[in-house]
């Protein structure tokens, strides 16, 4: 049986939900599936036992969590001799402008230069704003930072804006892929 790696940095728990939700349709192809937060991965749990590995992780601050940050530059040469995905969860995508588009690629491109690693496809996918979760602090930024691109300001309600279904067909196609050398392309943004 095929394996897939998925290592993950999570900062609200949304994008766990998405390394749990891939992991879920690679087992539905028939691979075994391992999701691990970057946290908890550790040195020694490298990529070379598998067969894929999915990175995921959210932005914050235009940079992604730092321990994730830290599990890629340290197997960044092994990732790079892999089939491997980068999976960017973000808010901004929803702002549907090309000057946040091309910031997105450009944060993406300094995650890459700074690790030493090159994904064989990348994709960005709409997070969350699980306003629930903040403290008045960051709810209060997170609501004035919305406001300003047109989002919810609600802040009684969380908002999923991921499109499972796209997640899905991309993880299936991904699973299904036959491993090359690694072909790096960008999935379009989502919708």
């Amino acid at each position: 049986m095929p394996r897939v790696l998925i290592v993950y940095g999570t900062t609200d728990g949304h994008t766990q939900k998405i390394a749990e939700a891939v992991a879920d349709t690679f087992a539905s192809e028939h691979w075994e599936a391992t999701a691990v937060n970057a946290r908890h991965a550790g040195r020694d749990l490298g990529p070379e036992r598998y067969d894929r590995v999915i990175i995921a992780g959210s932005l914050h601050g235009q940079r992604y969590q730092h321990a994730l940050r830290r599990w890629v530059r340290h197997h960044a040469a092994a990732l790079n001799r892999a089939h491997t995905a980068f999976l960017s969860v973000c808010l901004a995508v929803l702002e549907h402008r090309p000057e946040v588009e091309q910031e997105l690629r450009n944060i993406m491109e300094r995650f890459f230069d700074e690790t030493g690693w090159r994904p064989s496809v990348s994709k960005v996918v709409a997070g969350a704003l699980p306003y629930s979760r903040y403290g008045w602090l960051k709810k209060w930024i997170m609501k004035r930072i919305v406001a300003k691109s047109g989002g919810d300001t609600d802040s009684s309600r969380d908002y999923d804006y991921t499109d499972w279904e796209d997640l899905r067909q991309f993880t299936r196609r991904f699973a299904r892929a036959r491993e090359q050398s690694p072909v790096r392309e960008t999935e379009p943004a989502l919708a």
